[in-house]
């Protein structure tokens, strides 16, 4: 019995380090509205951000802005 609990234990404590393992190598996420001036292209939205910043553009709904969608950046603030 004492074994099976040793197993037990051993197995948990692998997955809990490898759970706060994977918290730590992502870094803090940041984001940023790129050229609120113009409208959203997917396209152009998602180079700009790649080659600004390395991360990923979106379009998304910009509620002070009605019937336009605005270009967001999200990356790694590190």
């Amino acid at each position: 019995m004492a074994k099976l609990s040793f197993s037990y234990l051993l197995v948990v404590m692998i997955v809990l380090s490898a759970i706060l393992m994977v918290e730590r190598a992502e870094g803090k996420r940041c984001r940023l509205t790129i050229d609120k001036s113009i409208p959203c292209d997917l396209v152009d939205c998602r180079l700009s951000c790649y080659a600004g910043y390395n991360g990923v553009g979106k379009c998304f709904d910009d509620p002070k802005v009605h019937g336009r969608h605005n270009c967001g950046c999200l990356f790694n603030c590190d």
